[in-house]
């Protein structure tokens, strides 16, 4: 972590303050990100990153309590991890985001993150969706639900069936052999896109 983050981070702390983080492989610090969202309103709740980590930093256990002090309302991961649990420490997380996420074989860390309502995942394996669903019924948070899976494997997606909160976005890049009919939710969305491969000539 370079040094300029660590002082950030730690002025954070120690006025628990909100905070958005970044993960990367080296820490250099990350400017700004991709929007996936259709609407203005889902793309103006994203946060930009305050402080870069690096996935060493999260085995540093000064750096992840000065975390914990903070506020946590924005987590943008860039690269894989081998573990995803140190999540679950972040109960308030607004908006998780997450690249690389091949290493991803199920979604249990999501479960005690009652303020979660913008969700992007690319290139996991899943059973289910069912940690999701209930994190979102069970939120606390009013606003609309935005989730967005980019080339994700998920054999059951039945969870779907017992969404019963707001839907603002469902956005699905498939994988080979996905159908749009896995998607349906008893709720529909504001925005539904499921994105089509398109056949190579």
């Amino acid at each position: 972590m370079e040094k300029e983050q660590y002082d950030k981070l730690m002025e954070a702390a120690s006025k628990n303050a909100y905070m958005s983080i970044a993960v990367n492989g080296d820490g250099s610090p990350v400017r700004g990100n991709f929007v996936p969202w259709e609407r203005t309103t889902s793309a103006f709740n994203m946060r930009t990153p305050v402080v870069t980590l690096s996935v060493s930093d999260l085995q540093d256990e000064q750096i992840m309590a000065a975390l914990r002090s903070c506020d946590l309302a924005g987590c943008y991961l860039f690269t894989a991890l081998s573990d995803y649990s140190f999540l679950s420490d972040f109960t308030g997380l607004w908006d998780l985001f997450i690249l690389h996420g091949e290493n991803i074989r199920d979604l249990s860390f999501l479960r005690s993150m009652s303020e979660l309502f913008m969700f992007y995942l690319e290139d996991a394996t899943l059973p289910d969706l069912r940690p999701l669903v209930d994190c979102c019924n069970a939120s606390k948070s009013f606003a609309g639900k935005c989730l967005g899976f980019y080339r994700c494997r998920v054999e059951d997606t039945s969870a779907l069936s017992d969404v019963n909160c707001i839907l603002s976005e469902l956005l699905v890049w498939p994988v080979s052999g996905d159908t749009r009919e896995r998607w349906k939710t008893t709720r529909k969305p504001g925005v539904f896109k499921f994105y089509e491969q398109q056949k190579q000539e």
